[in-house]
């Protein structure tokens, strides 16, 4: 898929991963990258793939996903533009760890294996930006991991239900609106548990006055308090 040279700078530039590094650096990249588009229900990579480089989502929404051996998937994300997908291939040649799906049309960029090496090689910036983000990352998952031990499952909906809003919805003042519907199974892949448990948490909330849902979107009503107490958000 072609995309101008312009766009590939502006989308490379919206990467948390490439943030800060010198204009001179993102040209470079973007003259080495090619556009992916990829049709509603089809998928980037799977689990197990050999790993081909780095993507960057530009536009649309794909979901990160893992399955176990009886089949059953859990969905570890669905990434925000600029978000950048395979980038442990950067720091390891392991086979993919997870299964990357569009759940709508979607457009991305790919820089190969071989060009973030050798601009990892040129740059140092690059290489220091690289270890920060991964840095991040294992953060974040460290987190996840004590909320899924810990906290009950009412809490971790509202949390995934705000970081959803965050990321591909709208914050107004009567609250925020996560932008697009998310079935009950979906959210239940996300959580680790059955969808029968989050459309119990769902109407909960609902009598509770913590949610409204409209035509099917998601609205939380006081977002602001549970971004207080989720400092990661």
């Amino acid at each position: 898929m072609k995309i101008a040279a312009s766009q590939k700078e502006r989308f490379l530039r919206a990467c948390p991963l490439f943030d800060g590094l010198e204009p001179e650096v993102i040209t470079r990249m973007a003259m080495r990258a090619r556009g992916v588009a990829l049709a509603k229900g089809e998928a980037l990579f799977h689990e197990g793939d050999p790993s081909d480089g780095l993507y960057v989502l530009c536009s649309g929404l794909v979901q990160v996903s893992i399955t176990d051996a009886d089949g059953n998937t859990l969905v570890l994300a669905l990434p925000e533009h600029g978000a950048p997908l395979g980038e442990m291939t950067l720091v390891t040649p392991d086979p993919r760890s997870a299964t990357v799906t569009a759940l709508e049309d979607s457009v991305l960029l790919h820089v190969g294996t071989g060009t973030m090496v050798a601009l990892l090689a040129e740059e140092p910036a690059l290489a220091r930006h690289l270890i920060a983000f991964l840095s991040r990352r294992l953060r974040q998952s460290n987190d996840s991991l004590h909320r899924f031990a810990f906290d009950n499952l009412q809490r971790r909906l509202l949390q995934k239900l705000t970081e959803l809003g965050l990321q591909h919805g709208d914050l107004r003042p009567e609250g925020l609106s996560l932008g697009r519907k998310f079935s009950q199974t979906a959210l239940a892949e996300m959580l680790g548990v059955t969808r029968e448990a989050v459309n119990k948490q769902l109407k909960l909330l609902q009598d509770q006055g913590d949610i409204e849902i409209e035509t099917g979107v998601i609205r939380l009503c006081h977002p602001a308090e549970i971004i207080k107490n989720t400092p990661n958000l």
